[in-house]
């Protein structure tokens, strides 16, 4: 007997069962999850609620169904075939084209997720919040600290203005993009996902065994079929940007042709293309020019005529707009009115209408409650009024909001965080209050 036979087998066998173990902890775990508030909103972190794509469910089903499939054909001749290869092959597939699904197909979670996301790197970056304000935002107990604006454009992929002919390696960032493999997508995604892949491709090595040997015919089989099956699907994914770029070139046309009606036909015929696509504040603006000209009263034209206020230094009838419409139904209308009274509560806070600001912040927290930056934002705005148990309070509210983030940066938050608490105690002249809470901000 060939021992190194024996060894092979028993790779092979260890292999298939960690394959095995790990699809179907992949298939019960969770996948991907973006925390938001429930409908009545959010007083407190237990109320945080997760929202889930709705094409979950039947990728979970469509691989634990391969996985079966898979191994009835091992039962079916009591070990791997060929076909068995390319079951696998196939399966290891699937989990790879559910990026594309949450974050294009699904465009509320992927624009929530995006606006998480933003939100973290503004107030993470090196022209971030936490770096602007760490020379002197200590001086003075936090009185030096100067917010910084929230981005005011939301996309969750940008359109091409190339031809497809002119792809290579610096639009790798588009491409991966249209693909739906983006940051917002790696902070929020779950274990489950991780595993599905995992198990799926050690199960493909599983099949390539043959009586303790590797099957090159096989091997040369399940990558002829999963490369022209990839093929397939990635171009079918990177046609659509392209096709909607086109109809937003057309709308563009119609528009400057005085032809608004023809022009917001095309403008839907690109959010059909591209469903994400609604979401974009360049899209919401250009339908509420649209909805204007028409003379159509939407939530749409609500929403540019307070942009219109805005840009004319018109803040409190801006805010009287934008208020009623953050409880719009629609989903982009309700978010990008968030973002508008998150922007005046930021102008508050840097006028030192601290207490209004405040009000503000808890407004839009309610509706957006895992929002890193505003947490901070409430953080320090509290500490400006002397609200301690307030500032501990948002501490806490912090804490519990990045255990949904996936990224090591989340540690930085939290000493942040902890060190806005340990300021905070140091105006209450307690030495065992203020010994502690500059121990805990040591060590995050």
């Amino acid at each position: 007997m060939n021992p190194f036979r024996s060894l092979n087998q028993l790779l092979y066998c260890l292999t298939t069962c960690a394959g095995i173990a790990a699809v179907v902890c992949g298939v019960t775990g969770p996948w991907f999850g973006v925390p938001v508030s429930p409908a009545i909103g959010a007083s407190s972190p237990a109320d945080i609620v997760l929202s889930t794509p709705g094409c979950t469910p039947f990728f979970k089903a469509a691989v634990a169904v391969g996985l079966i499939v898979a191994l009835a054909s091992w039962v079916w001749k009591r070990r791997w075939s060929t076909g068995s290869a390319f079951i696998t092959s196939l399966m290891l597939l699937l989990p790879l084209t559910y990026p594309y699904f949450v974050m294009i197909r699904s465009p509320q979670i992927s624009a929530d997720a995006t606006w998480l996301q933003m939100q973290h790197n503004n107030l993470t970056w090196l022209g971030g919040d936490i770096f602007l304000n760490a020379e002197f935002g200590s001086k003075g107990w936090r009185t030096k600290t100067y917010f910084v604006d929230t981005p005011r454009h939301l996309a969750v992929v940008n359109l091409p203005s190339w031809s497809p002919w002119e792809i290579g390696l610096h639009r790798t960032k588009d491409l991966l993009l249209w693909l739906g493999y983006s940051n917002a997508f790696c902070q929020f995604v779950g274990r489950g996902w991780s595993l599905s892949i995992v198990g799926s491709f050690l199960l493909v090595l599983s099949t390539f065994q043959h009586d303790g040997r590797l099957a090159f015919e096989r091997v040369s089989g399940a990558i002829t079929l999963m490369g022209i099956v990839a093929v397939v699907a990635v171009c079918g994914g990177w046609a659509r940007p392209f096709h909607a770029s086109q109809e937003i070139r057309s709308a563009a046309q119609s528009s400057s042709q005085h032809d608004y009606a023809q022009s917001k036909k095309h403008l839907d015929r690109a959010v059909e293309l591209l469903p994400v696509l609604g979401q974009d504040t360049h899209y919401i603006s250009q339908r509420g020019v649209l909805d204007r000209r028409l003379g159509i009263d939407s939530p749409y034209a609500a929403l540019q005529r307070a942009r219109g206020l805005e840009t004319g230094a018109r803040y409190d009838e801006a805010f009287a707009i934008y208020k009623p419409l953050t409880a719009s139904t629609d989903p982009a209308i309700g978010r990008e009115a968030l973002r508008g009274v998150l922007r005046f509560a930021i102008q508050d806070f840097n006028s030192a209408r601290f207490e209004r600001a405040t009000r503000r912040f808890t407004y839009v927290l309610r509706r957006t409650p895992c929002d890193v930056k505003l947490i901070y934002l409430m953080q320090l705005s509290c500490l400006r009024q002397s609200r301690v148990e307030r500032v501990n309070t948002m501490r806490d509210w912090m804490y519990s909001a990045s255990n949904y983030y996936n990224f090591g940066t989340k540690k930085i938050l939290r000493a942040v965080a902890q060190q806005h608490s340990a300021t905070a105690t140091g105006l209450t002249a307690d030495a065992n209050a203020i010994w502690a809470a500059q121990t805990r901000a040591k060590n995050p």
